[in-house]
């Protein structure tokens, strides 16, 4: 049954959109589609012993998973003696030793592999498990709730590709329109508009780049857009420009949350301000400094560190995300949550625009490779001179073939648009900053937003 319904969610866009419409039209029921995990998740009373989760799965751990195994020959009994003895790990530390980090007693035929999402070179590969659309899209929904989103039609602008004799495909499983977000001009900005009138489509889930070339491309053309409800915004920051046109120009809400691809941490704005409520029940938060002390005052910003309680397949504690934040405090005043909050979210996301020859541009977000692709690559960066010029620097394995530089020239092209030139190089290894830090895009062309 898992199966079936990881291949729904992955292919069912490959309906035709006659089929697929009246396929949405009939979906009220979310829990039906997405199961007891969802239900439970969704309607769940809070449960504040998250420490005893914690404690609970690092033991777990010790037990079972040969990396923690080698570390720790004792259970943890609270969390000050987790906070004393347990250390931190990192995406290297999880290339180095992936192997030892996969329990010894999980069913493997309930987790799938997944990738970061490609920032540090070569993605980082993990298991992960097969009902993770039940319980993360349960706290997500949760989380549009707050601004009266209750399972409307969305529209999508973010990292998929429409046939190009097509406006749109829809998804009748997450009741979306699926708009292509590498086409974005005047022309398709309109045809997008017009669709979102023509059937009452007012939530549109977005990267904030791509919500804002829309809000851009449709006020030039006088497009009202105020029949928008709110933008719901994910994987990238939402830059100061952009929330002061969409927001404070347009008057259009923009909903951030934050979560990553090893699914550890995740949270969303407060209904009352930008501040990002972090979900305690979805995994063990911690945010630290450069000494690896817990901040505590607000104003401090540190890292996010993050610890799992679903992924029993390949368990990751006090993992470092490489993402900082600023602390806030432990309870909302606006709306009285008691949670970690947090502002300022930067990190692996940031500064990320290629721009296209029209002027237009795309995220490193939305041309992540996220295929079979990586298995014939050890790295991959981009390198900007002027717009529409993009050079992909590749880092090749034994398995690397022909076939796949025409693979990856169509993926970066058609990502690029029209007029564009993609030039794939190769080279043994990435180029680093002086201070030996990696950035994905290397880009010598800046433009005024």
């Amino acid at each position: 049954m898992t199966n079936i319904k990881e291949y729904i969610f992955s292919s069912i866009t490959r309906n035709p959109n006659w089929l697929n419409r009246l396929l949405l039209i009939a979906n009220h029921w979310p829990e039906k589609l997405y199961g007891d995990k969802y239900i439970q998740n969704k309607t769940k009373v809070p449960n504040h012993d998250y420490e005893a989760r914690l404690i609970s799965m690092i033991n777990y751990a010790i037990d079972n998973v040969p990396y923690y195994q080698k570390l720790y020959t004792n259970h943890i009994k609270n969390i000050d003696e987790f906070k004393q003895k347990v250390g931190f790990i990192d995406r290297q530390t999880v290339a180095d030793h992936n192997s030892d980090f996969i329990s010894l007693t999980a069913n493997l035929a309930h987790y799938v592999e997944g990738t970061t999402g490609g920032t540090s070179g070569k993605p980082l590969q993990f298991l992960m498990p097969k009902n993770r659309h039940h319980i993360e899209l349960a706290y997500i929904h949760n989380m549009w709730n707050r601004v009266g989103w209750h399972y409307d039609i969305r529209g999508v602008l973010r990292n998929q590709s429409v046939r190009k004799s097509l406006i749109y495909k829809i998804n009748p499983i997450t009741k979306e329109y699926v708009f292509d977000n590498f086409r974005l001009n005047h022309e398709y900005a309109r045809e997008i508009y017009f669709v979102l009138k023509k059937y009452t489509i007012s939530y549109i889930h977005a990267y904030p780049s791509a919500a804002y070339q829309f809000c851009k491309l449709c006020n030039e053309q006088n497009l009202d857009l105020s029949f928008i409800k709110s933008f719901l915004c994910g994987s990238e920051s939402v830059l100061d420009f952009q929330k002061r046109f969409i927001t404070d120009e347009l008057g259009i809400n923009i909903f951030s949350w934050y979560g990553h691809s090893e699914k550890l941490v995740l949270g969303g704005y407060c209904e009352h301000s930008i501040y990002f409520h972090i979900e305690p029940e979805y995994g063990y938060f911690e945010l630290i400094d450069q000494n690896n002390k817990p901040i505590t005052i607000s104003g401090t910003i540190g890292e996010i560190v993050g610890t799992t309680f679903y992924n029993f397949g390949m368990p990751f504690i006090r993992y470092r995300t490489g993402d900082f934040a600023e602390y806030v405090g432990d309870e909302c005043l606006e709306c009285g949550r008691k949670m970690p909050i947090i502002k300022h979210i930067q990190g692996r996301w940031d500064k990320n625009q290629i721009f296209k020859k029209d002027g237009t541009y795309i995220t490193t977000t939305s041309i992540n490779l996220h295929s079979e692709l990586y298995k014939f690559i050890d790295g991959v960066q981009y390198i900007q001179n002027q717009p529409g010029e993009l050079i992909v620097l590749i880092v090749k394995n034994q398995h690397f073939e022909l076939k796949h530089e025409e693979l990856l020239l169509k993926h970066f092209s058609s990502a690029m648009g029209e007029n564009s030139h993609v030039k794939i190089e190769y080279s043994e290894t990435l180029q680093m900053q002086p201070n030996g830090k990696f950035e994905l895009l290397i880009s010598n062309y800046k433009k005024n937003v």
